[in-house]
């Protein structure tokens, strides 16, 4: 399988277990992620393409991954990604094993209630893929691990576009239906997922039409009261607002019919992100609408010789906390120098 980590060989040495791995280099989709931000919705959609064949050619020989994350895709060099750490995987047609083995953040709904794993299982994993290269952030980005679980079994899918406004709602309805909490309704293949979100990136049709929104929930009634005629109406809201239009004017206290008025907005505030991770502290800020200098979705960073702390964590960030600013400015962050290497 070309998207396939390589496994040449396993083994037992004394109580260690070990597996003889082919070496890829590159970095992780994580770690891709984190550097850069969102990636245009074309790149996204080349390597949700390149997973999913990797996911579709386990799931026929009857593995099921079980715990799909952009932790372990592995980009190489030529930009190809690859599946790797089948760790947690189990043959899908064996004795099952129930026990709840994967990643919090990215397991499937029937997985949190102790049901087998099946290849829609998966496919859920590809949907959160899917949706943090292409929103720049993690899904359920600051709950804890009891909150996440909940939101899985309760709440609807995240909203793609309420984190990256402006993209189309086709893709916005490829990530729900592959996120759908019944494993039913998502994709039954890895391919077609990806399929779809090809087609969505180009602006053609796609298989997502039979999505059914979630159900809204009944506003109370508000008590019945006895109608009024229109005319009647509009006169009696008339004489309300000339009378305090003419008391303000005879005091002074209003601007001119037709001038400015006064407006009240909420200032934004940086927030703070001393002693945090670089990954942490990237994202919070990303998420807040900071970027480069150059306007991309990226925090640059320095590390501060000498400085102590956690390495690789914030010491201070440019423009302090607690300062206002406007969507779209720019920040950088200084780090703690880790003991060797580059954080």
């Amino acid at each position: 399988m070309t998207n396939v980590v390589t496994v040449f060989d396993e083994g037992v040495d004394g109580t260690d277990a070990y597996m003889v791995m082919e070496h890829v280099r590159g970095r992780t989709l994580r770690e891709v992620v984190q550097e850069r931000g969102a990636l245009e919705p074309r790149e996204a959609a080349r390597i949700v393409t390149q997973v999913a064949g990797a996911l579709d050619a386990a799931h026929d020989a009857g593995v099921i991954h079980c715990d799909v994350k952009p932790a372990n895709v592995i980009v190489d060099e030529r930009g190809g990604a690859k599946l790797a750490d089948f760790g947690v995987a189990r043959a899908a047609r064996g004795p099952a094993e129930h026990e709840l083995i994967a990643t919090p953040r990215y397991i499937a709904p029937e997985r949190i209630e102790g049901k087998p794993p099946v290849a829609a299982s998966d496919v859920y994993g590809l949907g959160l893929i899917a949706y943090e290269i292409l929103s720049g952030l993690p899904p359920w980005e600051g709950l804890t691990t009891e909150e996440l679980l909940r939101e899985r079994l309760e709440a609807p899918p995240p909203s793609l576009r309420r984190a990256r406004p402006g993209l189309p709602t086709e893709i916005d309805l490829v990530i729900a239906k592959a996120l759908a909490r019944d494993p039913a309704r998502r994709y039954q293949r890895a391919g077609e997922m990806a399929r779809d979100l090809a087609a969505a990136v180009r602006g053609e049709a796609t298989q997502t039409m039979d999505i059914t929104p979630p159900r809204a929930r009944p506003l109370p009634r508000a008590p019945r009261t006895p109608r009024v005629s229109s005319t009647v109406a509009i006169l009696a809201v008339a004489i309300v607002v000339l009378s305090v239009v003419l008391l303000f004017m005879r005091f002074g206290d209003v601007p001119a019919l037709g001038g400015p008025t006064p407006t009240a907005s909420a200032a934004l505030v940086t927030p703070n992100v001393v002693g945090k991770s670089v990954s942490e502290a990237a994202s919070i800020l990303l998420g807040a609408g900071f970027r480069d200098p150059q306007g991309r979705r990226e925090i640059p960073w320095e590390l501060v010789p000498g400085a102590t702390g956690a390495a690789c964590s914030v010491v201070r960030q440019d423009p302090a906390p607690a300062t206002s600013y406007r969507p779209g400015a720019a920040a950088k962050l200084f780090l703690v120098p880790p003991p060797r290497g580059s954080c």
